[in-house]
């Protein structure tokens, strides 16, 4: 028989075992990743000893090659995990130039059964030297020792089972109790009533946007608002359940209109301008809301009717309050406002969830969890729902958030859901649920009449970027995560050429074909990498604050790319790295380079106007002084531009009549005009191949419906 050896290391509020793999925070178990963990274990058992960087990664890497960067990302999540605050040290130090120190005074628990190997098996367990006594003689005493074992171990099965155990809370809706309402996979938002007997949902097809209700029981809906050209961006119900909140936004402007309207219909009554999704007080008398003023954004509350605005807490650039269709949650008590937020560290940005006073703004972590995205959260009686995702290319799950901050995964599968919404006794939940089909597309000779489909597949492609003319390198998360992928321009020899890449927002390939940059999050941050056409040779290029959408210039000596999301602006790095030197200042996303390489397109948000608009802006390279600017139309949705080959004028993506096509922009300045007639579903990229004999589009068909999660445990 083999010897087991178990042993806990007691800190803090804290108790690990290594054995078991589990870090538990008193009664309640600490999620953490394997890396993490092993991070965690070394640090521990060398005590108040400084551990070398070098040390770290032999021990929790096992002579693999890593980078650095993985090892400060995992220092970084204990940090989080264990609640140290950023510059405290209280648990791990660094000692810089050298490693890291782990501080609180470990008391080390051993349990051990040792039981030797030379030991024979012996029944009865009698004594090898001891005479052995009459069978007749034994009989009362084995039975009696057989009785008190069945006593004993009763009575201990009665206590365990009495016995609360650690983090055997249950999940709430993490059951299998879940109902699809809609079935015609066109539902961009949905909301809940508070007593569930209604769910409000927004569609769009070719005439526009509309809002219906419909009973939670039944498929019978009705219209309440639109159809409209304008996007209904959120919808919630008021507290009192009679009436239904919209936010209406103009396709090519930046302020929205929030709408109310009766809950089975009537006119629609305007209640406020340039708002984000509100949060309603427990007494429907004040709502919450995010609004981004440049650099800031600002945690507003106001009366129900929008008047009486008072900010109630402020953040700056690159930290801020996340407004992306997320309405803020207001606690069931009136007194903490939950809010989505980006913030940064050492290791770069990541979102998580704060609890904002109502009465004095100041803030307080909801969680230790920390993430890529994170969408709307609701209040329950004991925690918090969320939806988000660990990395920007991962589907955004529903997570579940402890009173004392501990996050767990409610769902488990490779679909999107957004806008959470819940009814007021907390046992039933709807969310929209995405699934995406993705579908790779090639013309040759310029004769778009004649598109001939590459390559599908259930999840996403993205981006692209031609090498040569008769290859194309993508992304793409059909090998598990998001990686670059070839495949030659007729469909054949598909390969997937990195793994582990965490490759999002942008690829390009260099004029000749030798190698491809993009960027990813490998470092924690989004920074801009390079591998070479064989997928070897992978290296990091920035090191910035956040940098994507990487473009070769045509001499392939330089590389631009946008740096920044709050306030997005032009740079460029020498092709072998380098120091990253700023093109412009003006607001731009997403650049495109002409032909010739003396113009950069991008687009961006026009706040100079009247009403902030979407527009097409264009600089010199040399200069970065915008020289022209062009409207987007308003059916445009996906908002990215590119060059024609002669660079006369602008491509870029519109929708009409619920099918995608690509459309120029003249530099002249005359009117836009349509150049491809697909009619089909959403155009995610394009791009045309060196030589303009090929153009390849990437389509996406988006199944999207509300679904409603009854939680059984309550």
């Amino acid at each position: 028989m083999s010897s087991e050896h178990t042993e806990l290391y007691e800190f803090d509020k804290f108790r690990l075992d290594m054995s078991e793999r589990i870090l538990w925070r008193e009664d309640e178990r600490a999620p953490l990743s394997e890396k993490a963990f092993d991070t965690l274990c070394a640090l521990v058992k060398h005590g108040n000893h400084l551990v070398s960087k070098d040390e770290l990664l032999t021990e929790v890497w096992a002579g693999a090659i890593v980078e650095e960067n993985n090892l400060d990302k995992n220092i970084s999540i204990l940090r989080q995990v264990l609640g140290e605050r950023a510059g405290k040290g209280k648990f791990i130090e660094t000692v810089r130039g050298h490693g890291y120190r782990f501080v609180p005074e470990v008391v080390v628990n051993p349990k051990s059964l040792d039981i030797p190997d030379s030991r024979p098996y012996i029944p009865n367990f009698v004594s090898p030297n001891e005479k052995p006594q009459t069978k007749g003689k034994n009989r009362p005493i084995l039975f009696f020792a057989a009785l008190l074992s069945l006593i004993v171990i009763g009575s201990a099965f009665f206590l365990w089972r009495q016995t609360p155990v650690p983090n055997a809370a249950v999940i709430p809706f993490s059951g299998k109790d879940v109902v699809r309402l809609t079935t015609a996979g066109r539902t961009k938002r949905a909301a809940i009533s508070p007593d569930g007997r209604y769910v409000a949902h927004v569609t769009e097809d070719a005439k526009g946007s509309s809002l219906l209700v419909r009973q939670a029981t039944s498929t019978a809906e009705v219209l309440i608002a639109g159809p409209t050209k304008s996007e209904y961006v959120w919808t919630a119900f008021a507290p009192d359940g009679n009436s239904v909140y919209y936010l209406s936004l103009d396709r090519n402007r930046g302020e929205t209109e929030l709408y109310n309207v009766p809950v089975l219909g009537g006119p629609a009554v305007k209640a406020a301008n340039d708002t984000g999704p509100v949060g309603f007080s427990p007494d429907g008398a004040s709502i919450v809301f995010i609004r981004m003023v440049k650099d800031e954004s600002h945690l507003i509350v106001a009366a129900a009717d929008g008047s009486n605005e008072r900010v109630l807490a402020s953040r700056r650039e690159p930290e801020y309050f996340r407004l992306i269709w997320n309405a803020p949650a207001w606690s069931r008590d009136g007194k903490t406002i939950a809010c989505p937020v980006r913030l940064a560290d050492e290791i770069g940005h990541y979102e998580t969830v704060i609890g904002v006073n109502v009465e004095d703004g100041s803030e307080r972590p909801l969680t230790n969890g920390r993430w890529q995205q994170v969408g709307q959260p609701q209040w329950l009686a004991d925690g918090l729902l969320i939806t988000a995702a660990e990395r920007s290319t991962d589907p955004q799950q529903v997570w579940y958030i402890t009173s004392d901050g501990s996050a767990t995964r409610v769902t488990h599968d490779l679909n999107d859901y957004h806008d959470l919404s819940l009814t007021t006794d907390g046992t039933r939940l709807t969310a929209v649920q995405e699934q995406v089909v993705s579908s790779f597309w090639v013309t040759s000779d310029g004769d778009t009449a004649d598109t001939k489909q590459v390559t599908a597949q259930v999840g996403w492609l993205d981006y692209l970027s031609w090498m040569g003319e008769s290859r194309i390198a993508y992304l793409s998360n059909a090998g598990g995560g998001s990686d670059i992928w070839i495949v030659d321009s007729n469909g054949s020899n598909a390969r997937q050429l990195t793994t582990g890449a965490l490759a999002g927002r942008g690829i390009a390939v260099s004029p000749d074909s030798s190698q491809i940059v993009f960027s990813s999050e490998r470092s924690g941050r989004s920074n801009i990498w390079r591998v070479d056409a064989d997928g070897t040779n992978l290296i990091q290029l920035t090191n910035g604050d956040g940098e994507f959408y990487p473009q070769y210039t045509p001499d392939g000596r330089w590389i631009v790319f946008q740096r920044d999301e709050v306030k997005p602006t032009l740079w460029k790095i020498p092709f072998d790295g380098g120091e990253s030197i700023q093109i412009s200042p003006t607001t731009a996303l997403r650049p495109a380079i002409s032909p010739d390489g003396s113009m950069v397109a991008f687009y961006y948000l026009d706040s100079e106007l009247d009403r902030s608009r979407w527009s097409i802006g264009i600089v010199p390279a040399a200069s970065g002084v915008r020289v022209k600017r062009f409207d987007f139309p308003p059916t445009v949705a996906q908002r990215f531009v590119r060059w024609t080959l002669d660079g006369r004028s602008i491509a870029f993506v519109n929708t009409l009549d619920g099918g995608s096509d690509i459309w120029l922009q003249p530099l002249d300045g005359s009117r836009p005009r349509q150049l491809t007639d697909f009619k089909a579903s959403n155009i995610q990229a394009f791009d045309w191949s060196p030589g303009g004999r090929f153009l390849a589009v990437i389509r996406s068909v988006e199944t999207s419906d509300v679904v409603l999660m009854n939680n059984t445990e309550r």
